[in-house]
């Protein structure tokens, strides 16, 4: 059939020196004929460039005339199009005109047609014939060719060898000028090549050489290469790779070729092509196939084959050939070639066979590589062990052709395992389990082979297995390993020896976590989520495997261990929050039942009732029941030290189970409960607050009241960690004065017996110190009298009586100052320090509410003053006179409402009544030792105001004070109240240590000064 495509021709486009040309109209070198096919633009940037000859210095320097010993020179390109420029130039020793040399080029501009070249181009292009000269008479217009004109075969031809002998040219010679030919057509480097011979034989040595080139080329550098036969000096031309030059003009040094590919046949020298330490199996091929063109070509073709559908650039790269030329020579028996090269040989027939449909495309390699695994496996059966690269080789090979080469990789693979395993190869064996591993589908094959052989399993599987889980670090990623193993492979499951060795890794990786509950917790979790899978999975799947056996025993191993292990004096209560495992009350039942070791009972025991002691929300005392009272005292111990951490009022009731008697659950440590309190709690506040639950709770509170007990502890605390709770006013608003019946009786009972000892004293004996006190009273009131009496005897001058050296205040009726102010000391206790307050006493609450001095200075006689800052003022500005009867009296007990229920009980003088000992009289005199101070009150008034208290007066109102107390026996804290009834408001200034100030001192606020008068 024959081809309807039209074929593009042969152009042809002719160059020298004229009278005219194409594109000039005057003498000059242009283009003086060319096909019609050819673009005149085309001729003039593509073809000119190329119409060139540079005669040889040899031949110019002497002046040679004869044209037949001027070398002629031949070009040969590939264009960017495909298209192949082959032109040839020759010397002229006359133009046109017979008085100058010149040149004249003839081109052939051969199209490029996919699916028309052949490998065997290149012997035509090297034969083509070529005009030497034309007349323009003829016309400029030249005829398109259908074929290349050919010069007639040479009748004797020398051996390819032969002429490389005549060029001076060697094995390694030859060698490298290929690898230069074969990296200059696939990079960017240039070759230039100085012959051995005769200039004028240079371009026939040159297409003779380029003869044996292009039969040693691989087909996709023939059709790339390009070249020029002769040039006078190395010049760098696009497209062409190979240049012949004159000789001498490869000179050392040369900075413009130092980089190249140069050969000075003349001289020897080679530059930048180094072969040695490298093998090169393809030029080794073809130096030994140099004679024999046709097993060479059959070698070609078997390459083209392989490279076909794969990337471009890898039918330029020398690599392949080697490649190819090395699989070829096996393939053609050379068996040696790949014991030499046995990991490239596998990589290379892998590497030609992944693409997609290659199985089918390259038979021959497929077939290869499949005679080499039948080879390997014999070698396997005959006891030798393969490498790693074996192993993943055929690995790599699975994945390509799956079905047919399944079962015998498997059988591969176990043949392997086992002469390794006798030879302690063990990175063989690592390298079939990793291959093993790679891929499930070979996984599942393999691991099913060898579980269907008990012996193979244990010889060759659990080994892997262990190893593997050995290498983890952690239980977790133990326990997914074990998870992922038996879901792939559920076989696993029916062997004990499996289950073993996942107990004994699991709990290894827990024994280097110490068990932590917490890791614990996890992995018990985990557990129970895979064995409710395991049964779910059990029930579908066909056969079925106790996988359910396999968690459930290791629950236990793991739940035994961390037994063991438990440690409750290091246990946090964040850990034991984590074992949420507690919860699950019947799990836990059937592992205690499966407890055989009493240690581990009693830690069982002991950590279930830590766990809902602290984590339920209503414990009670029965979770106690089941431990003995050495096991109640160390999980309460835990539990103190958990619960330590700022305890709230609402942990009241978890706390109190921490003091429980470990040998009589009920009964309780109050003792020890309130200490615990007192050293945890964030304020003193929290532990009146607890006071307080307490009247409410069965623990505490019976039917006649607190216990005993309780009321002893409670007491004991006021007296060794808070002495001074009653004598601030807040602690008695918010808690003691609302506290219940029961509870106020035990806060009397603590105020009592922190009283001061004399107030003690009068509590003791009441009736003998009632009339102690009467007696001294009526002395006081005589003693007064007579003084009063002398004193209007001895200054019948002063009228209006005074006592003597008292200087009046203010004018008659008025001699009360308007503001008092005195010192007050405050005992140190448990937590606190001994502190010096002074106390300002107003009249006027506004002066009160305006008082609020930032510093104030303590001046005392004849010394200097000392300043105070940062003060701490406590105003009460309003009606003062309870809390100034307070104030006077630290170490008072009981209050005017006590008093007045007292009186209310019996008569006014306390004999009446049923019981003389609680009568009125009683309690007011024990009310009236309580509120004497050992100090006593200041009296004086700012200096400001023109008056200045004096002792005498001070005394004097000191008698008038006793005066009142004597007439009115029935009300003791009359005097108090007489004293301070004007004084409804008061500023305390806490000056925050312990200060001594002399009774004269003057205190210095501002501008102010006020007098410091002893009461």
């Amino acid at each position: 059939m024959r081809d309807s495509t039209p074929r593009r021709m042969i152009q042809q486009q002719m160059y020298a020196r004229e009278r005219r040309g194409i594109f000039r109209s005057t003498e000059g070198y242009d283009t003086i004929a060319k096909s019609s096919g050819l673009d005149p633009s085309f001729v003039k940037k593509t073809l000119h460039p190329y119409c060139v000859y540079d005669a040889p210095t040899e031949l110019t320097n002497r002046g040679e005339k004869d044209e037949a010993l001027y070398p002629e020179t031949t070009h040969l390109l590939h264009l960017e199009n495909g298209d192949v420029l082959l032109g040839r130039s020759i010397y002229q020793a006359a133009d046109f005109t017979g008085l100058r040399s010149a040149f004249f080029t003839h081109n052939y501009l051969i199209p490029h047609e996919a699916g028309r070249e052949t490998a065997d181009d290149y012997r035509s292009w090297l034969k083509a014939a070529f005009s030497n000269s034309y007349d323009i008479d003829n016309g400029m217009e030249l005829p398109e060719l259908s074929s290349l004109p050919i010069h007639a075969a040479s009748a004797v031809k020398p051996s390819n060898r032969s002429l490389l002998s005549l060029l001076n040219i060697g094995e390694k010679p030859f060698k490298q000028l290929l690898y230069a030919v074969m990296s200059a057509v696939g990079g960017k480097k240039k070759i230039y090549v100085s012959l051995d011979v005769p200039i004028a034989q240079l371009p026939e040595k040159a297409l003779q050489l380029l003869h044996v080139l292009y039969a040693s080329l691989p087909y996709a550098y023939r059709n790339q290469l390009g070249f020029i036969t002769y040039a006078k000096e190395p010049q760098s031309r696009k497209s062409v790779h190979l240049t012949f030059v004159e000789q001498g003009s490869l000179r050392p040094g040369d900075r413009s070729i130092e980089k190249d590919y140069t050969f000075d046949f003349v001289s020897g020298r080679i530059s930048n092509v180094e072969l040695d330490g490298m093998e090169h199996p393809f030029l080794d091929f073809v130096w030994n196939h140099l004679e024999h063109a046709e097993h060479a070509d059959r070698f070609f073709k078997f390459a083209e084959s392989m490279l076909a559908g794969m990337d471009p650039d890898r039918r330029i790269a020398a690599a392949s050939y080697h490649e190819l030329s090395v699989l070829y020579q096996i393939e053609e028996g050379n068996e040696a070639l790949y014991e030499a090269h046995k990991p490239m040989v596998l990589r290379v027939l892998l590497d030609y066979l992944r693409p997609a449909g290659a199985l089918e495309s390259k038979l021959r390699l497929n077939d290869l590589l499949l005679s080499q695994f039948d080879y390997e496996f014999d070698q396997v059966r005959q006891d030798s062990v393969p490498q790693a690269y074996l192993i993943e080789a055929f690995r790599d090979y699975y994945l390509i052709d799956r079905p047919n080469i399944e079962s015998k990789l498997v059988a591969y693979f176990i043949h392997a395992l086992h002469d390794a395993s006798k030879r302690n190869g063990q990175d063989t064996m690592d390298s079939i389990y990793a291959a093993v591993e790679s891929d499930h589908a070979l996984s599942q094959a393999f691991f099913d082979k060898v579980l269907s052989d008990g012996r193979l399993a244990d010889r060759l599987l659990l080994p892997f297995i262990d190893k593997k889980l050995s290498a983890l670090t952690g239980a977790r990623s133990v326990l997914e390993r074990i998870a992922s193993l038996g879901s792939s492979h559920p076989a696993l499951y029916g062997y004990e020896s499996f289950h073993e060795l996942a107990r004994r890794q699991l709990t290894t990786k827990l024994e280097r976590e110490r068990y932590a509950i917490s890791t614990c917790s996890m992995v018990l979790t985990q557990l129970s989520k895979l064995a409710g899978e395991a049964r779910t999975q059990s029930r579908k799947r066909q056969p079925t495997y106790p996988g359910a056996d396999l968690y459930e025993l290791l629950e236990l191993a793991v739940y035994r261990g961390m037994l063991s292990e438990l440690n409750l004096e290091k246990l946090t209560k964040d850990q034991l929050g984590q074992a949420s495992f507690l919860s699950h009350k019947d799990q836990l039942k059937q592992w205690e039942n499966e407890l055989r070791d009493q240690r581990q009972k009693s830690s069982a025991q002991m950590l279930l009732a830590l766990y809902d002691w602290l984590m339920l929300p209503e414990p009670t005392a029965d979770l106690f029941g089941r431990l003995d009272p050495a096991e109640v005292d160390r999980v309460q111990q835990a539990g103190r030290r958990m619960l330590s951490d700022q305890p709230e009022l609402k942990e009241a009731p978890r706390l109190t189970l921490a003091f429980l008697s470990s040998s009589d659950l009920e009964a309780v440590d109050y003792e020890g409960l309130i200490d615990y309190w007192q050293q945890h709690a964030q304020s003193k506040e929290l532990i009146y607050r607890f006071f307080q639950w307490t009247e409410k709770e069965p623990d505490f509170i019976k039917a006649r009241g607190f216990v005993p007990a309780y009321a002893t502890a409670v007491v004991g605390y006021f007296k060794k960690h808070d002495r001074n709770a009653f004598k601030k006013r807040t602690n008695r608003k918010l808690f003691f004065e609302k506290a219940g019946p029961a509870l106020k009786a035990v806060y009397k009972q603590a105020e009592r017996e922190l009283a001061s000892p004399l107030a003690r004293l009068f509590r003791q004996n009441r009736k003998g110190t009632l009339i102690t006190s009467l007696a001294a009273i009526g002395i006081v009131l005589v003693t007064a009298g007579i003084m009063l009496s002398l004193s209007d005897k001895g200054d019948s001058k002063n009228e209006g009586a005074m006592l003597p050296g008292a200087t009046p205040t203010a004018e008659a009726g008025s001699d009360e100052p308007d503001t008092l102010v005195y010192a007050e000391d405050s005992e140190a206790a448990e937590g606190e320090v001994a502190s010096t307050s002074l106390v300002f006493l107003f009249k006027d609450a506004a002066a009160c509410a305006a008082f609020a001095p930032n510093t104030l200075k303590i001046q005392a006689p004849s010394a200097e003053a000392v300043e105070y800052k940062e003060l701490e003022l406590h105003a009460d500005c309003a009606n003062m006179t309870d809390a100034a009867l307070n104030t006077v009296n630290p170490e008072g007990t009981e209050s005017t409402e006590e008093t007045n229920g007292t009186n209310g009980t019996n008569g006014t003088n306390g004999t009446n009544g049923s019981d003389g000992t609680d009568g009125t009289v009683g309690s007011d005199i024990t009310e009236t030792e309580a509120r004497i101070s050992p100090v006593v009150t200041p009296s004086e008034t700012p200096i400001a105001d023109g008056a200045s208290a004096t002792d005498d007066q001070v005394n004097a109102g000191g008698a008038t004070d006793s005066t009142t107390d004597s007439n009115t026996l029935s009300s003791p804290s009359s005097t108090a109240d007489t004293l301070f009834a004007d004084y409804e408001s008061r500023v305390v200034i806490q000056l925050g240590k312990q200060v001594d100030i002399p009774d004269d001192s003057a205190i210095l606020i501002g501008e102010t000064e006020y007098r410091l008068t002893k009461l």
